[in-house]
């Protein structure tokens, strides 16, 4: 598709969406795999993302609106559902200019289908436009999530804090970087803000690459994506006597750079070759060489003695809604309980590797309490040789407020609220008696 009324951004949208909406694969790996999102501008870059991003974070919200203004079953074609899509993020989250956003709209329909389907578009969201305040009085950011996911939050956590769940994943992402040398030094060279021990905060949408030192000989200025919340399970062990680790879950890589860079002896592993490609782009872009080792964590051995297993386990990762918001869309409760299942398997393997006084710290980005808290109650009732170590707050500082009465981490969105939030997690200690 091609037109000089309509914007290159706007066209890549559509095209983008067209394929966001049918798959399961992570939005950010369909945008990059873009060829025609890639040769975009950095300005139309940055408007074709908050387009993507705008819908797949209030994509109940706009079927909401857009099912009040069109008779169910009247649009057979999901493109036309999606260039409708698109002009009801503009109108009412994105604020666009009015003109531009339904003017290409129309257009959009007129070279994909007919006059008369341009017609329609152009009632549909004049219409929506006339009723934009009346429509934004009743939308609730709660439309923009499954049921049984709300439910599930509110039985377990309440009403309020699930509430302020929402509040924070409604919000626009910010950039963590993990800095390998001094924090301060860092914070000038990458323009961010030092919020826990060495990870740097940067309120600016940009991509990685873009930052200073990204290729560096320099180990002093070596640096790595890591949302402050994931820096937490390595940081226990680098604060501990334990030196040689299994990285179980390993790629894409952030706590075998966190550990590394400790002077840890790190056994990586992963399953997923995929995933594994991007650690070892990872690890060399900071020039660190590693042994990787490809298996499956309920099969694979360790060949020598481990002092420690730092497991986090794949969970449907809703603890990350705010940067991943298409995983609202790609999780159900059938993908939980495979989730649950996988990783009960998973701790049970990782304390069979460890002799007594070996450590396994166990994390979950999720907000599930079945993948994290009752996980570890099951394996308690099942494990005799085997206790919660407890995280003080000394080793946690920021984080503290985190620690339950039992002794793990049980980290909201909103903890970091004075610097804007944080990825949600469950973190526990465990020991080998």
């Amino acid at each position: 598709m091609q037109n000089k009324h309509i914007t290159p951004a706007r066209i890549t949208s559509l095209e983008l969406l067209n394929k966001i909406l049918v798959s399961n694969e992570p939005f950010e790996k369909i945008i990059n795999s873009s060829k025609k999102f890639l040769q975009l501008d950095d300005k139309d870059k940055r408007f074709t993302r908050l387009i993507i991003t705008t819908i797949l974070r209030k994509f109940g919200q706009i079927d909401f609106i857009m099912n009040r203004f069109i008779k169910k079953g009247s649009i057979k074609k999901n493109n036309l559902k999606n260039i409708i899509r698109i002009g009801i993020a503009e109108l009412i989250f994105i604020k666009s200019a009015k003109y531009a956003a339904i003017n290409e709209a129309v257009e959009t329909t007129k070279i994909n289908y007919s006059n008369r389907l341009s017609k329609f578009t152009n009632a549909v969201l004049r219409n929506i436009d006339r009723n934009s305040e009346k429509l934004s009085s009743i939308i609730t950011d709660e439309m923009n999530y499954p049921t049984w996911l709300i439910e599930d939050w509110k039985q377990t956590w309440g009403i309020r804090q699930t509430k302020e769940n929402i509040r924070y994943f409604q919000k626009e992402p910010y950039l963590d970087i993990s800095v390998a040398g001094d924090p301060k030094e860092m914070e000038r060279v990458l323009k961010g803000k030092n919020i826990y021990n060495k990870t740097l905060r940067i309120d600016e949408i940009i991509h990685p690459s873009k930052l200073p030192f990204y290729q560096t000989e320099n180990s002093n200025y070596h640096w790595w994506v890591q949302d402050v919340a994931a820096s937490i399970p390595a940081q226990l062990l680098i604060d501990s006597d334990k030196m040689t680790i299994v990285d179980l879950c390993a790629a894409p890589g952030g706590k075998t750079i966190q550990l590394l860079k400790a002077s840890k002896k790190v056994i990586p592993v992963d399953v997923s070759k995929e995933r594994i490609k991007i650690l070892e782009q990872n690890l060399k872009r900071l020039n660190l060489k590693q042994n990787i080792v490809v298996a499956d964590g309920r099969k694979w051995r360790p060949k020598e003695k481990i002092d420690a297993v730092l497991l986090d386990a794949p969970c449907t990762a809703t603890g990350t809604i705010r940067k991943h918001p298409d995983i609202v869309k790609n999780r159900s409760k059938v993908n939980l309980d495979k989730y649950i299942s996988l990783q009960i398997d998973l701790i049970k393997q990782c304390l069979m590797w460890l002799d007594k006084g070996g450590i396994l710290i166990y994390a979950v980005c999720s907000l599930q309490k079945k993948e994290g808290e009752e996980q570890i109650k099951s394996i308690l009732q099942t494990e005799n040789a085997v206790e919660i170590l407890p995280i003080k707050p000394s080793e946690v500082l920021g984080f503290s407020q985190a620690i339950t009465k039992e002794g793990w981490l049980r980290v909201f969105p909103s903890i970091l609220s004075s610097s804007g939030g944080n990825d949600g997690f469950f973190i526990c200690r465990l020991q080998k008696k």
